[in-house]
């Protein structure tokens, strides 16, 4: 033990001493180096070279030091008060003539019209700002903060691919109450700066994701919709909102209402129309293999769930939904094979509701119902599920999808996580206009008029129709948030700028 302290001991001196030379060495060439760094430089300074420039240099010093001693002598002179004076007498005091008199008052004239012509020609162009009412959420503070607006700024000016649309009806959706809590606010003010010039994403906020109206105005480029077109539309959760009674929209978002519904009734369809064929899309269903499937549409009397059924229906699907115990004669109505009732808050002899929480019995009930039937191939959740998800995937055979405002990351994220969401999102945008595609990674490629084109035909058609629960004037905003939320609501609810 002893020779190896006593190695280890030698080992480390020799360490020590290796390490002193060669700092010591460092030292003597840096000194050395900086010497001759140093001698280099007076040579350099003290070189017939350098001195030829140093007096270039003092001569232009020089040079530019008598020049301005000369300019201020001269501006001097010719503003000197005296001879000032004595210019302006023989001008003014002289005898005048006529001749002379002629020629000022011309010069004058032609000098003042120059002026105002010139002043005109660069005076900017006002525009006539016009004010609209709107449903705007003013705060991130809940429903509460969803209020009538009397001076929202109205669109005027339509890019060449935009259309401006009179809007006479808008439907009411969950995600409209969620994006008064702050659904979306960091990825709406970054996408509505690539995506939309005309807000800047923040408060603020129209709400509405759906509307019907009358084309007012269309850009140069629009080729499909004309001046007078009646028609629907919907948008995205972070584009600016419909609930205005004017709004400006990309033309591909547009799709020609259908004929026979009135633009109320009408106005229930888009959002709920293309989240329900987007879920269709997703578990690859079409008319042509959905007949006898069975599907479980929970929440079947929601918005989107009666576009579920109907369509479904149409398609020979096997349908087993749930709802309200006021809404079953509707789910029967839809064509829902199996109408199932869904549990319900307690609710006291006045029908206000004592308790939020659901109770245990009727949760146990209401899933040996369903655990009672045969498996089902497709389950579709159209509004926050009571069961969870392994129960779920018990009653399924096949995919589970859900047509709900899905949980943003991007509402809860830090700062350096933002940053890189919104470089990405940049980057994205950059590659679009590149290569000319849309990646559609925010919920916007169905929203468009091919999806709304397909549920016009099927209303044409007569087998897709409209479920309208309640149809309330824009006063009333705050008592349709929290009726399109509850336990009674049916179908969708409507806002009314008529």
């Amino acid at each position: 033990m002893d020779e190896v302290l006593f190695r280890s001991s030698q080992k480390f001196e020799n360490l020590q001493v290796q390490l002193s030379l060669a700092a010591s060495q460092s030292k003597d060439l840096f000194q050395q180096y900086s010497e001759q760094s140093k001698s280099a430089a007076l040579q350099v300074w003290n070189s017939s070279y350098s001195e030829q420039v140093k007096n270039r240099i003092h001569a232009l010093w020089d040079y530019v030091v008598n020049l301005s001693v000369k300019a201020q002598q001269q501006l001097w002179q010719h503003l000197d008060p005296q001879k000032l004076y004595y210019s302006l007498a023989q001008v003014f005091w002289k005898k005048w003539t006529k001749r002379d008199v002629c020629f000022l008052c011309a010069g004058f004239v032609c000098g003042s019209a120059a002026g105002m012509i010139f002043a005109l020609t660069i005076k900017k162009k006002e525009s006539i700002v016009r004010y609209m009412q709107a449903i705007q959420c003013t705060n991130y503070l809940g429903i509460e903060s969803a209020a009538v607006v009397e001076n929202a700024r109205a669109p005027d000016v339509c890019n060449e691919n935009e259309v401006i649309i009179s809007v006479k009806a808008a439907s009411v959706h969950v995600v409209d109450a969620q994006i008064c809590s702050g659904y979306g606010k960091r990825l709406r003010k970054i996408l509505q700066k690539i995506y939309n010039k005309h807000s800047n994403g923040g408060l603020p906020v129209t709400l509405g994701r759906d509307c019907t109206g009358i084309i007012t105005d269309v850009g140069s480029n629009v080729r499909r919709l004309e001046i007078g077109d009646e028609v629907w539309l919907t948008v995205p959760f972070w584009h600016e909102g419909t609930m205005s009674q004017c709004v400006i929209i990309p033309e591909f978002r547009i799709g020609r209402k259908p004929k026979n519904v009135g633009f109320e009734g009408a106005c229930s369809l888009p959002y709920a129309g293309t989240l329900a064929l987007s879920a269709l899309r997703q578990i690859q269903v079409d008319q042509d293999n959905a007949e006898n499937r069975r599907f479980l549409v929970l929440d079947g009397c929601t918005p989107v769930g009666s576009v579920l059924i109907q369509i479904l229906k149409h398609w020979k699907a096997n349908i087993t939904t749930s709802c309200t115990k006021r809404a079953v004669p509707v789910a029967k109505a839809l064509g829902a094979s199996e109408v199932i009732v869904s549990p319900e808050p307690v609710k006291s002899d006045d029908k206000a509701i004592l308790s939020l929480e659901l109770p245990h019995e009727s949760l146990n009930a209401f899933q040996k119902e369903l655990e009672l039937r045969d498996k089902f191939d497709f389950v579709i959740m159209t509004k926050k599920c009571v069961l969870n998800t392994k129960t779920l995937e018990d009653l399924c055979l096949g995919r589970i999808v859900s047509t709900q405002p899905e949980d943003l990351y991007s509402d809860s994220c830090g700062f350096l996580s933002a940053f890189f969401i919104q470089s990405y999102i940049y980057i994205k945008s950059v590659f679009e206009k590149v290569l000319g595609a849309s990646f559609n990674d925010f919920d916007e490629g169905h929203m468009c008029y091919v999806s709304l084109d397909e549920l016009a035909e099927m209303v044409e058609n007569g087998y897709l129709q409209t479920v309208v629960d309640k149809v309330l004037h824009p006063q009333d905003i705050e008592i349709a948030l929290n009726h399109i939320q509850s336990w009674d609501s049916i179908g969708s609810t409507v806002v009314t700028f008529r």
